[in-house]
């Protein structure tokens, strides 16, 4: 498990890790009794931090909501989980700026990491997709491990950047793998669990630039934050790439943004509004950026480049012409091939022996390849079987040079993995007929290719609206909570889980008091604004791990899981309940506050089913209306009673 070699890294002490402020606030949302002061008090303590604190829940703020000027609105707004991951993100990079690692770039570094957080919360909100907070954060964290391995071993990992910098080919996760047996993505994965952030941040990152998103994860969050980052990753490339090559990136940005559903002038409204935000956040925090083509800029400019590119791409591929790499150890017989090759139109690469040729072929590809046989250091034979060891060199189409056409020898190169031999010497009619079946099996091949991603394109089109879907019915369309479909799935998961570990979970139920009369005397457009605001309201103080549902017109459903004593249960719906009274809504005339009426259920050895739990709560919402409402009400077991706060 990456978890133990990751240990062996946290021993060092030199692992990245948030300042004092972030820490302590990790730390007090972690626990069961923490209170929304004393989480606004500490962001307090840090001007700095509170400043972009500020920033960053007003870029996420929402239409009719109340202007964010403060801390404490910040923490309603975004929420105590949010606030603590975007508390350990800013601490992160204000105590990591630079290092001894020569290879690693790290202005380059927190530039693209700062770029793809802020198109991750952009694209996050404007496409409905995930949580705009915590897309930020994890663009932010994303590349973590790599950071962490130029701090621990910056020696060692400045050698493997240079070797994948002089070799594009080369895997940079193998190479780190190989090196300290845990690579960067296992890094970050170990790190944000460390942390204390939620379990899917952990498969996000195992997964992010590594994994297909046609396969299947544990968390339902994970698909959705990986499309996320996939197009928040490429449009931050755009943004800190020189402006010459800004152009030619455009075309499979817009792609990516199709993909997640955005229009064209979708697209360019993402982009300029994620360029005008990168560039703010850089000089709040000292972060170097780029000057970036406006959306426009880049429509015009890559119009005007797609008939040259077009051009260029059939030259290549249609107009029956081949990379070709040309090996022979004697220079006469090599000229002249190239010079036949080159005759023909097509493009040639050459080495003067097998060993030389395997390093050619992994740097720039090929092709075809015509070989000798007979060479130094390594023959063509030998060479023939180390290409077809590779996942590319299989397709690649090897024509075999020979003096000798011994029927065994003949056999034995087949065997080694040729498609056709030329005798030498050759006449220039006869490799250029041997040349023609390469045309016909890569173009085969090609069209094979193009036919297959165009198949994965349509598969994941229909994966996209089967998800889409299923996500409806999951969720409540007014608020966008889980509905209550959901929550009793997620009640029947943590009453296995608790069956099987023996521990324990409590339930919150809540009712909205008065609700009736502020839809008959505000009209339900009102209504519909206090209950999305008073879902935010709940979802702002929740713990890690905890769900929140709407299960019925004004009726909420808190799911609380590893909650192991009454205490720990009641402070969590006590923080709810106040969360909700202090929270002051404005929609049109209707201005003011909402109160909450809650009971709390809790699995005990004596609990024999979901429904008795859910039962506890209900009864103890009904008793707490009866006593004036606006309280908490712990049930218990009809011989227990009931007990108010």
């Amino acid at each position: 498990m990456y978890q133990e070699r990751f240990e062996e890294l946290k021993h060092s002490g030199k692992l990245p890790s948030p300042s004092g402020v972030g820490m302590r606030i990790l730390v007090l949302t972690q626990s069961d009794d923490f209170s929304m002061d004393d989480v606004v008090k500490t962001v307090q303590s840090d001007p700095a931090l509170t400043g972009r604190v500020l920033k960053l829940a007003t870029s996420v703020q929402m239409a009719g909501a109340v202007q964010v000027t403060t801390a404490r609105d910040a923490a309603v707004r975004l929420g105590m989980r949010a606030v603590s991951n975007i508390a350990l993100g800013f601490t992160l990079v204000s105590g990591n700026r630079t290092g001894k690692c020569e290879a690693f770039d790290y202005d380059r570094f927190w530039s693209e990491s700062l770029a793809t957080a802020v198109a991750a919360q952009v694209i996050s909100s404007e496409m409905k997709l995930g949580a705009p907070p915590e897309a930020f954060t994890f663009g932010l964290l994303v590349g973590i491990g790599g950071l962490a391995f130029a701090t621990v071993h910056p020696s060692s990992y400045d050698a493997i950047l240079k070797a994948k910098a002089q070799n594009k080919k080369l895997d940079l996760a193998t190479l780190e793998a190989d090196e300290f047996y845990i690579n960067h993505r296992e890094v970050a994965a170990a790190l944000l669990e460390e942390w204390g952030l939620p379990p899917y941040f952990s498969e996000v990152a195992l997964c992010f630039d590594g994994r297909p998103l046609g396969t299947e994860f544990v968390h339902r969050e994970t698909r959705d934050m990986l499309r996320i980052l996939t197009a928040a990753r490429m449009l931050a490339d755009v943004c800190v790439s020189e402006k010459k090559l800004q152009p030619h990136m455009w075309p499979g940005l817009r792609r990516v943004c199709g993909e997640l559903g955005a229009s064209a002038n979708e697209v360019c409204a993402l982009f300029d509004r994620v360029a005008l935000q990168w560039a703010e956040w850089g000089v709040m925090l000292n972060i170097p950026t780029n000057q970036v083509f406006t959306s426009r800029e880049l429509e015009n400019q890559s119009a005007a480049l797609a008939p040259v590119l077009q051009r260029a791409e059939e030259a290549k591929e249609g107009l029956g012409k081949l990379r070709v790499l040309a090996v022979d150890d004697d220079p006469v017989s090599l000229r002249l091939l190239v010079t036949l090759l080159k005759r023909d139109g097509h493009d040639v690469l050459t080495a003067r022996d097998g060993k030389e040729a395997l390093a050619v072929y992994l740097e720039k590809g090929a092709q075809c390849v015509i070989t000798d046989w007979m060479m130094p250091e390594m023959d063509g034979l030998m060479l023939c079987r180390q290409l077809r060891r590779t996942q590319e060199g299989r397709k690649l189409y090897l024509l075999i040079l020979t003096g000798r056409t011994e029927e065994e020898r003949i056999v034995e190169a087949f065997r080694a993995g040729v498609d056709d031999y030329i005798v030498k010497p050759f006449r220039p009619e006869l490799l250029r007929a041997r040349i023609q079946p390469a045309l016909r099996v890569i173009q085969l091949q090609e069209d094979n290719d193009q036919q297959v991603r165009e198949k994965e394109r349509l598969n994941r089109q229909l994966d996209i609206e089967k998800r889409k879907f299923k996500a409806a019915a999951m969720t409540d369309a007014l608020t966008e909570l889980p509905n209550r479909r959901y929550a009793m799935k997620r009640l029947e998961k943590e009453w296995s889980n608790c069956q099987r570990a023996e521990t324990s979970f409590s339930v919150v139920m809540l009712d909205i008091d008065h609700f009736k009369r502020v839809n008959d005397t505000w009209g339900h457009d009102v209504g519909d604004v206090v209950l999305k605001a008073t879902a935010r309201a709940i979802q702002s103080v929740l713990r890690r791990g905890d769900t929140c549902a709407r299960i019925g017109g004004e009726e909420f459903l808190i799911i609380c899981p590893n909650t192991s004593s009454v205490e720990g249960a009641m402070n969590v719906a006590e923080r709810i309940r106040v969360a909700i009274e202090a929270n002051r809504i404005d929609a049109g005339e209707f201005s003011g506050r909402v109160t909450a009426s809650l009971g709390v259920g809790m699995l005990s050895k004596d609990t024999p089913s979901i429904d008795s739990i859910l039962k506890m709560a209900d009864e103890a919402v009904y008793v707490a209306k009866d006593e004036g409402r606006n309280r908490t009400v712990f049930g218990t077991p009809p011989k227990g009673g009931l007990k108010s706060a």
